[in-house]
């Protein structure tokens, strides 16, 4: 089924069709958006990677494989929840999944409460991670709202030096170095030079 790019969706990729109905009359009863594949090919295809979700993977699937179709997701900076959906024997092929950068597994059969938890879990991680960029993306374009003087002064204060030592260092006045300062601390919408360098370590991926 086909859902508008703004809802949230869990992709199911999974060659055996009763595991597809099966997860998704589960996510019908909760009310959560899904779209079924039989084959990663396919997914691939018809994947929008703006679109906000998660992904349920079958390990092992004809064609292209859950672990070649991560890496190729990977390869393509496409960077979407993934919950890998595992038989006996492939925990081994799991695990290397998760140290690649999946979410989790789910072995099968499959626990209809866990899966749902996980499923819960992964959305959430998904819309954290688009909310993190959008904050990181906000805030690089108040960061090239200082002119260079002021980014300058923005950094020296990141060095750890004081007004009077960035004032020396670049043979201004203090009181020069002030108006720069309090110029990018309004740029930015920050009250103190705390916010000011957390800002910064944040926008720069320094920070959390």
């Amino acid at each position: 089924m086909s859902k508008p790019p703004s809802v949230p969706t869990v992709y199911i990729v999974d060659d055996d069709e009763r595991i597809r109905r099966f997860i998704g009359r589960l996510l019908d009863e909760v009310g959560v958006a899904h779209a079924e594949f039989e084959n990663a090919e396919c997914f691939l295809e018809q994947f929008d990677p703006d679109a906000p979700g998660c992904l349920l993977l079958d390990v092992r699937m004809p064609g292209m494989g859950g672990r070649v179709l991560q890496d190729e997701l990977t390869a393509r900076g496409v960077d979407i929840p993934i919950l890998f959906m595992t038989g006996f024997g492939e925990v081994s092929m799991a695990v290397e999944a998760l140290q690649k950068g999946a979410l989790d597994f789910l072995e099968k059969p499959l626990s209809p409460q866990r899966l749902l938890d996980r499923v819960q879990v992964a959305l959430k991680a998904d819309a954290d991670r688009r909310r993190d960029r959008a904050r990181s993306a906000d805030n690089a374009r108040a960061l090239a709202l200082l002119t260079p003087r002021e980014r300058q002064v923005v950094d020296l204060i990141l060095d750890g030096l004081s007004n009077k030592q960035i004032a020396f260092e670049l043979s201004v006045s203090s009181q020069a170095i002030d108006a720069r300062r309090l110029n990018a601390m309004k740029k930015l919408g920050v009250d103190s030079v705390a916010e000011l360098v957390a800002f910064v370590l944040r926008s720069d991926g320094s920070g959390t």
